[in-house]
Formats: structure tokens, sequence, C-alpha cells
């Protein structure tokens, strides 16, 4: 994060400037559409993008210091092997996302029904699947890897199970909240980051905040880890990854609170409030029920 944070504001002014640079060029479908996203890009958001693309890049050597010297031949699965979903691993993704969907589907009707939340005026169902369907795939996709993949796999090298859940949903839960509490003023300066990593530091001094999405998110981990460490594959988990950033980028875009809503039942989005806490551990009932061992039949 300090390396995201010293590398955003020179990162920050030549996208910017590459943007406008480029405003009247005949580009390309796609390089278009970026610069047009990088136009309309707020400081905050290159301040994130950074400091993940730090943390990708340094999770090889971490890695590699932490190999496991005591067993210097170890045989692995081929990757073909291991990125094919199979049988099982098809059904395990469906019924994740299923689950997934389908809880916060039953909250949303809720919601709806109470008048805690309305149906944004012109708002599009198609295009709001459509905006949300690349960061529910590629979320997904990676922090199952990461979180649940290679990081669960370290933690259990010397943790018991539920200590490893624990612990990395924990994790999880932190890295998901470190996000600034406000933007940073025009203009851009070489110590802008490092102001955004103070804001970060000072939402866990907010209890309001702390309760309201971190302990949401503290549960979201346990029920992935959870899920992984029972099916013995991430498939299930990735499903249930999915169907929850769909949801949270399709209700943003088509719903908005009201001034009935309770603000401890219910926050800014569905990742905050006791509700939509309820309703993740439902899911996660829903999961071990579905994972628990099955009797013999003769």
């Amino acid at each position: 994060m300090l390396i995201g944070a010293v590398a955003a504001p020179h990162v920050h002014y030549w996208a910017k400037g590459w943007a406008a640079a480029n405003v009247d060029s005949d580009l390309p479908g796609w390089l278009e559409s970026a610069r047009g996203s990088i136009e309309r890009s707020s400081f905050d958001r290159v301040f994130k993008r950074c400091y993940m693309a730090a943390a990708i890049i340094l999770l090889y050597p971490f890695i590699r210091s932490l190999k496991n010297t005591s067993d210097p031949v170890q045989i692995k699965a081929p990757l073909k092997t291991r990125i094919n979903p199979g049988l099982q691993g098809w059904k395990d993704l469906s019924v994740g996302c299923i689950y997934a969907v389908g809880y916060m589907g039953i909250m949303l009707l809720i919601l709806l029904n109470i008048g805690w939340v309305k149906a944004q005026a012109g708002a599009s169902i198609g295009s709001a699947v459509m905006s949300a369907l690349t960061p529910m795939i590629m979320a997904s996709l990676v922090e199952e890897w990461l979180f649940r993949g290679v990081l669960f796999a370290l933690l259990l090298r010397s943790l018991s199970p539920w200590k490893a859940i624990i612990g990395l949903s924990l994790f999880f839960a932190a890295v998901h909240f470190l996000k600034p509490h406000s933007t940073i003023s025009e203009p851009i300066h070489a110590g802008s980051g490092l102001e955004l990593l103070g804001q970060i530091g000072v939402k866990f001094l907010h209890i309001e905040q702390f309760l309201g999405i971190f302990i949401t998110l503290f549960a979201v981990g346990v029920v992935l880890a959870y899920a992984r460490y029972k099916s013995g594959a991430l498939w299930l988990s990735i499903g249930l990854h999915a169907g929850w950033v769909f949801c949270v980028k399709t209700y943003s875009d088509l719903t908005s609170r009201t001034d009935k809503v309770v603000d401890i039942m219910y926050g800014q989005d569905i990742r905050e409030g006791i509700l939509p806490l309820c309703f993740v551990i439902l899911t996660g009932f829903a999961i071990a029920f579905y994972l628990r061992p099955k009797k013999a039949q003769f």
C-alpha cells in the first residue's frame, strides 16, 4: 500500500495526460473506452489500482519466500487438471452463484416491500447486468485464487483449518475495508497518496463504519473459506463470490435508498447493515447443508 501511495500521483498525472492528449485521436474501440474510463476516474480509484498492482507484483517473491524447503520434491497436479472444473466443479460453481444471488434477491424483495429501497427511474436492467459481468468474473477468479487458493494453502501449513479460516477472513475483510474515507481535492501532488493512506487508517476509528461493513465482509470471508475447505476446490467459492459481486453491482445501479430505511439495519449498499449480515449467514448455512456428508447408499 505504501508503494501504491507513492506511485499513484505519478500514474494519475501520466494517465490523465495521455487521455487528454488523445481526446481527438482515432483510437480503436477498446482503447477509446479505456481512454474514457481514465478521463472519468478519480484519484482514489487510481490509488486503489496502484496498490493492487503492487500487491500482485510482490506476490511472487512472497510465495517464493514461503516455499516448503522440508519437502523439496512436491508433486502437483498438471495445470490442465487444476483449471478443469469437471462435472462436480461446474455443479459447485452453479450452486454457489445461485445461492448467493437467490438469498440476496430475497433480501432485495423484502427491502422493496417495506419501502427501504426503490427502483431508480430510468435504470436499465440490461445495462446494469452487462456492466456487472466483467467485475463479477474478474473479481471472483482473481480474489479466490489469491485468498482461498494461495494464502489459504499457506496458512494451512501451520494453522488448524478453523484458525486459518478465521485469520484469512479477517485479512480479507480488512483488505476490502481499506478504502479512503473521501477523495482528495485537486490539485493532486506527490503526497496525495499518503494523505489517502491516512484516511484509510482513520476509518478504523469510526465504530459505525466498522460494524456496518467490516463484520459483514468477515462473514463473507468465512463462508467463502469454509466452502473452499469443505469442497476441496475453489469452484464453489468462485460461484459464491461471483454471485455476490453481481448483486452488489446490479443493485447499486438499479435501486436507491429511501428516507424510511433504518441505517443500522441497511447501510449504503447490500454489504452494510444487520440485514445483509443475516442473509450472508443464511447463505453460509445453505452451503453447509449442501456440503453435508452424504449417507452411503446400498
